[in-house]
Protein backbone atom coordinates (compact mmCIF):
# COMPACT_ATOMS: atom_id res chain seq x y z
CA UNK A 1 0.00 0.00 0.00
CA UNK A 2 1.25 3.48 -0.90
CA UNK A 3 0.96 5.94 1.99
CA UNK A 4 0.59 9.67 1.24
CA UNK A 5 3.13 11.08 3.70
CA UNK A 6 2.23 14.73 3.15
CA UNK A 7 -1.39 13.94 3.96
CA UNK A 8 -0.24 11.96 6.99
CA UNK A 9 1.66 15.02 8.26
CA UNK A 10 -1.49 17.12 7.85
CA UNK A 11 -3.53 14.52 9.74
CA UNK A 12 -0.98 14.46 12.56
CA UNK A 13 -1.33 18.22 12.86
CA UNK A 14 -5.12 17.97 12.92
CA UNK A 15 -4.77 15.53 15.81
CA UNK A 16 -2.39 17.78 17.68
CA UNK A 17 -3.96 21.22 17.56
CA UNK A 18 -7.64 21.50 16.73
CA UNK A 19 -8.36 24.33 19.14
CA UNK A 20 -6.28 27.44 18.44
CA UNK A 21 -4.39 28.56 15.38
CA UNK A 22 -4.31 30.80 12.35
CA UNK A 23 -2.89 31.03 8.84
CA UNK A 24 -0.20 33.59 8.07
CA UNK A 25 0.55 33.75 4.33
CA UNK A 26 0.92 29.99 3.92
CA UNK A 27 2.23 29.34 7.44
CA UNK A 28 -0.05 27.22 9.61
CA UNK A 29 0.47 28.61 13.12
CA UNK A 30 -0.57 26.56 16.15
CA UNK A 31 -1.24 28.48 19.35
CA UNK A 32 -2.45 25.74 21.68
CA UNK A 33 -1.24 25.90 25.27
CA UNK A 34 0.19 22.69 26.63
CA UNK A 35 3.22 20.47 26.66
CA UNK A 36 3.35 19.22 23.06
CA UNK A 37 5.36 21.48 20.75
CA UNK A 38 3.50 20.08 17.74
CA UNK A 39 0.40 21.92 18.99
CA UNK A 40 2.13 25.31 19.32
CA UNK A 41 4.45 25.74 16.37
CA UNK A 42 4.64 26.97 12.78
CA UNK A 43 4.30 24.61 9.84
CA UNK A 44 5.16 26.41 6.61
CA UNK A 45 3.14 24.03 4.45
CA UNK A 46 2.15 26.34 1.65
CA UNK A 47 3.67 28.96 -0.64
CA UNK A 48 4.03 32.51 0.70
CA UNK A 49 3.49 35.68 -1.28
CA UNK A 50 5.27 37.98 1.17
CA UNK A 51 8.86 38.14 2.33
CA UNK A 52 10.00 35.74 5.06
CA UNK A 53 10.81 38.61 7.44
CA UNK A 54 7.31 40.08 7.18
CA UNK A 55 5.72 36.74 8.05
CA UNK A 56 8.13 36.18 10.91
CA UNK A 57 7.23 39.52 12.52
CA UNK A 58 3.51 38.71 12.31
CA UNK A 59 4.00 35.18 13.64
CA UNK A 60 6.11 36.37 16.57
CA UNK A 61 3.41 38.89 17.45
CA UNK A 62 0.79 36.12 17.46
CA UNK A 63 2.90 33.90 19.73
CA UNK A 64 3.61 36.81 22.06
CA UNK A 65 -0.11 37.56 22.42
CA UNK A 66 -0.68 33.87 23.23
CA UNK A 67 2.24 33.97 25.70
CA UNK A 68 4.03 31.23 23.80
CA UNK A 69 7.53 31.00 22.29
CA UNK A 70 7.91 31.20 18.52
CA UNK A 71 8.76 27.67 17.34
CA UNK A 72 9.04 26.24 13.83
CA UNK A 73 8.51 22.59 12.88
CA UNK A 74 10.74 21.60 9.96
CA UNK A 75 9.56 18.66 7.86
CA UNK A 76 10.18 17.47 4.30
CA UNK A 77 6.89 19.15 3.40
CA UNK A 78 7.92 22.73 4.17
CA UNK A 79 7.18 24.74 1.04
CA UNK A 80 10.17 27.09 1.39
CA UNK A 81 13.33 25.02 0.94
CA UNK A 82 15.41 27.88 2.38
CA UNK A 83 13.40 28.19 5.61
CA UNK A 84 15.75 26.10 7.73
CA UNK A 85 18.74 28.13 6.53
CA UNK A 86 16.91 31.42 7.17
CA UNK A 87 16.21 30.36 10.75
CA UNK A 88 19.73 29.13 11.36
CA UNK A 89 21.09 32.47 10.16
CA UNK A 90 18.85 34.16 12.74
CA UNK A 91 20.31 31.83 15.42
CA UNK A 92 17.23 29.68 15.79
CA UNK A 93 18.70 26.43 17.08
CA UNK A 94 17.76 22.97 15.88
CA UNK A 95 16.46 20.64 18.62
CA UNK A 96 14.20 17.68 19.43
CA UNK A 97 14.73 15.87 16.14
CA UNK A 98 12.41 12.88 15.82
CA UNK A 99 11.13 10.26 13.42
CA UNK A 100 7.61 9.81 12.12
CA UNK A 101 7.03 6.07 12.01
CA UNK A 102 4.27 4.49 9.94
CA UNK A 103 2.62 1.06 9.91
CA UNK A 104 0.41 -0.46 7.24
CA UNK A 105 -2.02 -2.23 9.56
CA UNK A 106 -2.21 -5.18 7.17
CA UNK A 107 1.38 -5.86 8.27
CA UNK A 108 0.70 -5.54 12.02
CA UNK A 109 2.72 -8.10 14.03
CA UNK A 110 1.64 -8.91 17.60
CA UNK A 111 3.41 -12.26 17.89
CA UNK A 112 5.87 -10.81 20.44
CA UNK A 113 3.19 -9.53 22.86
CA UNK A 114 3.17 -11.62 26.01
CA UNK A 115 0.04 -12.41 27.97
CA UNK A 116 -0.56 -10.65 31.27
CA UNK A 117 -3.38 -10.01 33.69
CA UNK A 118 -3.95 -6.31 33.02
CA UNK A 119 -7.39 -4.90 32.32
CA UNK A 120 -7.82 -2.42 29.47
CA UNK A 121 -10.31 0.43 29.63
CA UNK A 122 -11.25 3.22 27.23
CA UNK A 123 -11.97 6.40 29.20
CA UNK A 124 -14.84 8.23 27.49
CA UNK A 125 -14.66 11.30 29.75
CA UNK A 126 -11.92 13.27 28.03
CA UNK A 127 -11.29 15.61 30.94
CA UNK A 128 -10.83 12.66 33.29
CA UNK A 129 -8.51 11.03 30.75
CA UNK A 130 -6.50 14.24 30.40
CA UNK A 131 -6.13 14.44 34.18
CA UNK A 132 -4.88 10.85 34.31
CA UNK A 133 -2.41 11.39 31.46
CA UNK A 134 -1.19 14.65 32.99
CA UNK A 135 -0.68 13.03 36.38
CA UNK A 136 1.31 10.17 34.87
CA UNK A 137 3.45 12.61 32.87
CA UNK A 138 3.88 15.11 35.69
CA UNK A 139 2.22 17.97 33.80
CA UNK A 140 1.17 21.25 35.33
CA UNK A 141 -2.48 22.28 35.66
CA UNK A 142 -2.09 24.61 32.66
CA UNK A 143 -0.67 21.80 30.53
CA UNK A 144 -3.45 19.46 31.62
CA UNK A 145 -6.12 22.04 30.79
CA UNK A 146 -4.59 22.62 27.35
CA UNK A 147 -4.60 18.89 26.62
CA UNK A 148 -8.23 18.51 27.72
CA UNK A 149 -9.29 21.49 25.61
CA UNK A 150 -7.59 20.15 22.47
CA UNK A 151 -9.23 16.78 22.87
CA UNK A 152 -12.70 18.25 23.45
CA UNK A 153 -12.46 20.43 20.33
CA UNK A 154 -11.02 17.74 18.08
CA UNK A 155 -13.06 16.76 15.03
CA UNK A 156 -11.16 13.46 15.02
CA UNK A 157 -12.06 10.66 17.43
CA UNK A 158 -9.93 10.86 20.57
CA UNK A 159 -9.67 7.46 22.27
CA UNK A 160 -7.60 7.50 25.49
CA UNK A 161 -7.06 4.02 26.93
CA UNK A 162 -5.48 2.82 30.14
CA UNK A 163 -4.23 -0.46 31.55
CA UNK A 164 -5.01 -1.47 35.14
CA UNK A 165 -3.25 -4.24 37.06
CA UNK A 166 -4.83 -6.91 39.29
CA UNK A 167 -5.06 -4.36 42.13
CA UNK A 168 -6.89 -1.92 39.82
CA UNK A 169 -3.90 0.42 39.77
CA UNK A 170 -3.53 2.46 36.59
CA UNK A 171 -0.20 1.25 35.15
CA UNK A 172 -0.06 2.37 31.49
CA UNK A 173 -1.64 4.77 29.02
CA UNK A 174 -1.92 5.25 25.27
CA UNK A 175 -4.08 7.64 23.25
CA UNK A 176 -5.37 6.89 19.76
CA UNK A 177 -6.61 9.80 17.65
CA UNK A 178 -8.43 8.62 14.53
CA UNK A 179 -9.19 10.55 11.36
CA UNK A 180 -10.85 8.44 8.68
CA UNK A 181 -8.61 5.40 8.12
CA UNK A 182 -5.53 6.85 9.87
CA UNK A 183 -4.85 6.35 13.58
CA UNK A 184 -2.22 8.34 15.44
CA UNK A 185 -0.61 6.92 18.58
CA UNK A 186 0.13 9.53 21.25
CA UNK A 187 1.17 9.72 24.91
CA UNK A 188 2.25 6.10 25.29
CA UNK A 189 3.74 5.52 28.71
CA UNK A 190 4.00 3.35 31.80
CA UNK A 191 3.85 4.42 35.43
CA UNK A 192 7.40 4.58 36.78
CA UNK A 193 6.68 1.96 39.43
CA UNK A 194 5.49 -0.57 36.84
CA UNK A 195 7.97 -0.47 33.95
CA UNK A 196 9.35 -3.54 32.16
CA UNK A 197 6.18 -5.59 32.67
CA UNK A 198 4.90 -5.26 29.12
CA UNK A 199 1.84 -3.25 30.12
CA UNK A 200 2.15 -0.47 27.53
CA UNK A 201 3.03 -3.00 24.83
CA UNK A 202 -0.09 -5.04 25.60
CA UNK A 203 -2.27 -1.92 25.64
CA UNK A 204 -0.87 -0.73 22.32
CA UNK A 205 -1.43 -4.17 20.79
CA UNK A 206 -5.07 -4.04 21.82
CA UNK A 207 -5.53 -0.57 20.35
CA UNK A 208 -3.88 -1.45 17.04
CA UNK A 209 -5.92 -4.63 16.68
CA UNK A 210 -9.14 -2.76 17.47
CA UNK A 211 -8.26 -0.08 14.94
CA UNK A 212 -7.52 -2.63 12.23
CA UNK A 213 -10.73 -4.55 12.92
CA UNK A 214 -12.76 -1.34 12.65
CA UNK A 215 -11.36 -0.48 9.21
CA UNK A 216 -8.27 1.65 9.88
CA UNK A 217 -5.48 1.15 7.34
CA UNK A 218 -2.56 3.24 8.58
CA UNK A 219 -1.09 3.85 12.04
CA UNK A 220 1.53 6.49 12.77
CA UNK A 221 3.48 7.86 15.70
CA UNK A 222 6.33 10.24 16.46
CA UNK A 223 9.38 9.13 18.40
CA UNK A 224 12.79 10.59 19.12
CA UNK A 225 15.76 8.74 17.69
CA UNK A 226 17.23 8.16 21.17
CA UNK A 227 14.00 6.88 22.72
CA UNK A 228 14.41 3.19 23.62
CA UNK A 229 10.65 2.72 23.16
CA UNK A 230 11.18 2.80 19.41
CA UNK A 231 12.25 -0.85 19.63
CA UNK A 232 8.76 -1.67 20.92
CA UNK A 233 7.12 0.13 18.03
CA UNK A 234 9.38 -1.48 15.45
CA UNK A 235 8.47 -4.97 16.69
CA UNK A 236 4.87 -4.17 15.77
CA UNK A 237 6.09 -3.27 12.29
CA UNK A 238 6.43 0.52 12.50
CA UNK A 239 9.15 1.95 10.26
CA UNK A 240 10.55 5.47 9.91
CA UNK A 241 8.97 7.32 6.98
CA UNK A 242 10.48 10.78 7.49
CA UNK A 243 12.13 12.99 10.09
CA UNK A 244 11.39 16.41 11.52
CA UNK A 245 12.90 18.83 14.01
CA UNK A 246 12.11 22.12 15.68
CA UNK A 247 13.79 25.53 15.48
CA UNK A 248 13.57 28.21 18.16
CA UNK A 249 15.73 30.87 19.74
CA UNK A 250 18.07 29.37 22.38
CA UNK A 251 16.02 30.64 25.33
CA UNK A 252 12.90 28.90 23.95
CA UNK A 253 14.48 25.60 22.86
CA UNK A 254 13.38 23.31 25.67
Amino acid sequence: MTIDLRRLEEISQNASRPDRGLMIDGWSVGLSPGLAKRSRCINAFYASARAFGVNLIEAKRAFALARLPCIFRITPFVNDSALDQHLEALRYVKYDAADVQVLDLDALDISHVRANSVRFSLEANLRTAAQWVAKMRGDSEVEMAGLAERWHLSTAAVLPSFAFDANDVRVARSVVIREHDHVGIFDVGTDAAHVNNGYATALLARQLCDAKESGARVAYLQVRADNPARRIYERFGFRTAYQYWYRALPADAD
